[in-house]
């Protein structure tokens, strides 16, 4: 593991849906632009959600730079492929005359998981690419899909590996699952918040990053946290129904006492290397992700 997580690259954003990961991701890369760091922000198929959230024009699978030292790119498999296979053939008219036909495009659509591979690969080849000798990126945040799909993205490369035959897509696979395992380059961030279902999801998300996809677990983001009380608060809290006249207080601060049980009971089922690794974030109370709530999220990254 490298002396400072913050060298690591490569950084995959992902949680179940609803947790709040695109918030995160914009987060994470705002934070390292604040660094003075180059940084690409991608997302698969989502929408444009990071840079709307961030205040700017929708991104597209072409790489923009949208602020200074922010690039966004918005990947989808069909741009995906036609990128891969131009850098394949390198060649526009024999692509046209290769994969711009009927019968090609209906066997690519059959092919398992082929836009999930090069949507990973464009990740690799970016991360790979060099201006004047050095990194043209110094940090790559993707904010992948939600926990399901992520995982099955992130097995592509070593399907890949047992189910197409020899040849440069299965080599470019391999390539890519050399990043993903990378330690030194690449980590995994698991988005959660205080509840049994997403908590679940991240701890299983997190027993097959160990012992099937072998991709470095980062730290857990546990979102949308709010603040711990000790036992004694907790208890003093709740005793307050007691004391004529203060009811209507009384029932608010038992229902966040009940709350913030609620909540530690839930981090409780968290195996204890990822309580150990994790970072609260505060719960703010916006209807949606907005700049000014990514900011936030931004400035607390800082201070951690």
């Amino acid at each position: 593991m490298p002396l400072n997580p913050t060298d690591i690259r490569l950084r995959i954003v992902t949680g179940k849906g609803g947790v709040g990961k695109t918030t995160v991701a914009c987060a994470l890369a705002l934070k390292e632009v604040r660094a003075g760091k180059r940084v690409l922000l991608c997302e698969a198929k989502g929408r444009a959600r990071t840079t709307e959230m961030l205040g700017h024009k929708p991104a597209d699978s072409t790489i923009r730079e949208v602020e200074n030292n922010l690039f966004v790119v918005d990947m989808n498999p069909e741009d995906a492929i036609q990128e891969y296979a131009l850098l394949m053939l390198r060649f526009k008219p024999l692509y046209n005359a290769v994969f711009e036909n009927r019968l090609m495009k209906t066997f690519l659509r059959l092919v398992p998981s082929l836009g999930e591979l090069v949507m990973l690969g464009k990740i690799w080849f970016h991360e790979q690419e060099k201006e004047s000798a050095a990194p043209r990126f110094d940090v790559i945040i993707f904010d992948a899909p939600a926990t399901g799909h992520a995982r099955l993205m992130l097995q592509t490369p070593q399907v890949m590996q047992t189910t197409v035959p020899p040849g440069p897509l299965r080599e470019n696979a391999k390539l890519i699952q050399n990043l993903l395992q990378d330690r030194l380059c690449t980590s995994l961030h698991l988005v959660t918040i205080p509840e049994e279902m997403p908590i679940n999801e991240a701890i299983e998300l997190e027993q097959a990053a160990r012992e099937s996809l072998f991709i470095h677990l980062g730290t857990t983001f546990i979102n949308q946290s709010i603040p711990d009380l000790s036992a004694t608060a907790l208890n003093e809290m709740k005793a307050l129904s007691d004391i004529t006249g203060l009811e209507p207080l009384a029932t608010v601060m038992k229902d966040y006492a009940e709350l913030v049980e609620h909540q530690n009971q839930a981090l409780l089922e968290l195996p204890a290397k990822m309580y150990g690794n994790a970072l609260r974030l505060p719960r703010i109370l916006e209807a949606k992700s907005s700049r000014a709530v990514i900011e936030t999220i931004a400035n607390v990254l800082e201070e951690s």
